[in-house]
């Protein structure tokens, strides 16, 4: 039986294939010659995806004559232009700063794992705050909920609405100190 005061609301679903494409402005589209090596940070293009220079496909391209480029992560590094800013502040983050910086670089090399674009590119430390930019939005989220996950406190994440354009997001964490 259902509620007789209920209403349903039928939510509208995008048709397949008609949801806004997200274009990444540093990303080509026509793809590009392979394979092809950074010549910043050594990862390798390959079958038309980026692999980290000790992954065992990058190892395999490696035979081949490679076209040295500078890949997205680098140049987005180079020209500081941000898929993510995580922001941490609080009277915790100043008593454990080495464990919450260690979390996070941690994190780092599991998503690099994964894909190596995702890089975090400058940490700036200004004392009771922390500010993070990372190359990709997914890496941004990732940090927030792993240090939510292994510390606590608040966070939230702000999405841009700029789309198809712009893929960001803002991603803030904050705790107090404990009480002694």
């Amino acid at each position: 039986m259902g509620h007789k005061n209920s209403i349903r609301h039928r939510v509208p679903q995008p048709i397949r294939g008609t949801a806004p494409k997200i274009s990444d402005p540093y990303l080509p589209r026509e793809g590009m010659p392979e394979p092809a090596k950074c010549k910043i940070c050594q990862s390798v293009y390959h079958h038309k995806r980026w692999y980290a220079k000790d992954d065992p496909f990058a190892l395999q391209a490696q035979n081949e004559p490679m076209e040295l480029t500078v890949c997205p992560a680098c140049r987005k590094a180079k020209d500081h232009f941000p898929g993510g800013v995580v922001t941490l502040r609080g009277g915790y983050l100043v008593a454990h700063k080495d464990q919450i910086l260690h979390l996070i670089r941690n994190e780092e090399t599991r998503a690099k794992k994964d894909n190596p674009l995702e890089v975090i590119f400058s940490v700036k430390d200004m004392g009771n705050r922390i500010e993070i930019h990372t190359t990709n939005e997914k890496l941004a989220q990732r940090i927030g909920k792993e240090i939510h996950r292994a510390f606590k406190g608040e966070v939230s994440y702000h999405w841009t609405h700029d789309l198809p354009h712009d893929k960001f997001v803002r991603v803030e964490w904050h705790r107090e100190a404990e009480k002694e």
